[in-house]
């Protein structure tokens, strides 16, 4: 009788604080090359799980971390559980990052059972919103190209984070869809709103976790707490001083508690660089992506090039869907376990198939790699391939979306408020909107050859890159962005002129590096 495997164990971490604070600050400064270097040393003294993507154990902010880059285990742990009986806790995991600057209850740090109604309330109220926010999404994209002069040198980045604010501003706390014409009070009231979001992000993920007040100097964490306080009194205000105008009025204190609670996430300044990052790659993809010869047209032209709006809209939403595989903003997020759990690998033949994760460890999901994982998405699966969602049925097509937005029941609220957000902007950029014919259109031109070797394989433009060029050439925290800007050169193609020529494009491209 065959022997029941053996469960092995975690690859051992660093039991001392020092080592422990090296792996933290490591951690922190690039996950990809903290994890891949940890992978790769992993798979080197034990080659026969070399491609089986076993999780990786890691020591961060002195806590005990499983780190999940394979798929299979990332889509077990974000399954959906019909009862309370989950063996993983968000709430757990994030009590000390996250509870302190977006006080429960609310969404993103709920478990089970209580997550399950305030999701159906909350999913009604996103439904509300997407309806009324498509239009606003086109007047500021298109506001705000315009609003860069022709042939203007730009950070790609900079400027889709300086939209992005715009966006979740106005969608969320504003009833104007010009900027130019909202008042002075409700104006200054946004901007100090983006401040202190900014204050509070630089607390939150500030590498000294304790939040010290003295007279002459504050810990960031002392300032991000403070910024929240201060958040949380604007935006009851906001609700209340302009309650018809709010998207998510409440009719009772409760009510209007729970939507302020939840306005401070849906305008945090994660969700401002996390938009911007979608964006950013998504652009990148649109404008400098040429294919295996330079000579090939852009992505943007070959849209722009399809008589048919049902092809334009297949492949466009091809091309985010595997953007946001490749290139999730968020690098991954953490669970916690509550008991002891054996995952299971996805080959059930592979020796020293089921890993142990003892109860209280964190799970820490890496996204990144687990939607790079070959065993789901084959021999291209480090590849940007424009295409790869355009022909696979519906329902192959949602097994094996990426993670951008998680997955199961905890899922991001506003997957399908951004997706549609994105290919708005893109469609309003091309002026491909039904009704746009007579639109100005934007071309954003970049040289893809000369973007660092990092921030390609990011977009999965090249393979293979080590992980330190990775590290050098890309920001991974609080979300993904290249280290140092993008730089793409606007040009506004008036519909009532003649399309810029090559010469002109050259121009710029020669300008964009002097």
């Amino acid at each position: 009788m065959a022997s029941e495997p053996e469960l092995p164990v975690l690859p051992h971490g660093s039991p001392s604080f020092l080592s422990g604070l090296s792996e933290s600050l490591s951690f922190h400064s690039s996950p990809e090359a903290f994890i891949t270097s940890r992978v790769l040393s992993f798979r080197a003294s034990n080659p026969f799980v070399a491609n089986a993507r076993a999780p990786i154990r890691a020591k961060v902010l002195n806590r005990n971390v499983a780190v999940l880059s394979s798929y299979h285990h990332v889509q077990q742990v974000l399954a959906e559980y019909s009862d309370i009986s989950c063996p993983f806790s968000a709430e757990k995991a994030y009590d000390e990052l996250m509870a302190p600057f977006f006080h429960p209850p609310n969404l993103l740090l709920s478990d089970l059972p209580s997550h399950g109604p305030m999701r159906e309330v909350w999913n009604r109220r996103m439904e509300t919103l997407m309806a009324s926010s498509m239009d606003k999404c086109h007047t500021l994209a298109l506001a705000h190209f315009r609003g860069i002069n022709s042939g203007s040198i730009i950070d790609i980045y900079e400027s889709m984070k300086a939209l992005a604010w715009k966006l979740l501003l106005s969608i969320f706390l504003s009833s104007s869809e010009d900027s130019s014409s909202i008042n002075v009070s409700e104006r200054d009231d946004l901007a100090e709103i983006e401040g202190l979001q900014e204050t509070l992000l630089r607390g939150q993920f500030s590498l000294f976790p304790v939040s010290i007040n003295a007279r002459l100097w504050r810990s960031p964490r002392s300032k991000g707490l403070h910024a929240r306080s201060r958040l949380a009194s604007l935006l009851r205000h906001c609700i209340l001083k302009s309650p018809n105008e709010c998207p998510f009025a409440g009719k009772d204190p409760e009510q209007r508690e729970d939507i302020a609670n939840h306005q401070l996430l849906f305008t945090s300044s994660l969700a401002a660089k996390a938009l911007a990052s979608l964006l950013t790659a998504v652009f990148l993809n649109l404008f400098a992506y040429q294919g295996q010869h330079a000579s090939e047209s852009t992505l943007a032209e070959k849209l722009k090039a399809l008589s048919s709006e049902d092809e334009r809209n297949s492949l466009l939403r091809s091309i985010c869907l595997e953007t946001e595989r490749l290139s999730p903003p968020v690098v991954g997020i953490m669970r916690q376990t509550t008991q002891d759990v054996v995952l299971k690998s996805s080959n059930e033949t592979t020796t020293g198939n089921r890993t142990l994760v003892p109860r209280g460890w964190d799970v820490w999901l890496y996204f990144v790699g687990a939607a790079r994982d070959p065993a789901f998405f084959g021999s291209s699966a480090e590849t940007f391939t424009p295409d790869r969602y355009c022909t696979s049925s519906a329902g192959a097509d949602e097994a094996k979306e990426g993670f951008a937005f998680g997955a199961g029941p905890k899922a991001c609220l506003g997957k399908s408020l951004v997706r549609e957000m994105v290919i708005t902007i893109a469609k309003t950029c091309l002026a491909i909107l039904p009704g746009s014919e007579t639109q100005d259109s934007f071309i954003l031109h970049a040289d893809g050859r000369r973007i660092p070797l990092g921030v390609r394989a990011w977009l999965g433009w090249e393979s293979d890159i080590k992980p330190e060029q990775w590290a050098k050439d890309m920001k991974q925290l609080p979300t993904q962005r290249p280290a140092k800007g993008v730089k793409v050169t606007l040009i506004r193609d008036h519909a009532d002129a003649e399309p810029a020529d090559d010469s002109e494009l050259e121009f710029y491209d020669a300008q964009e590096y002097i």
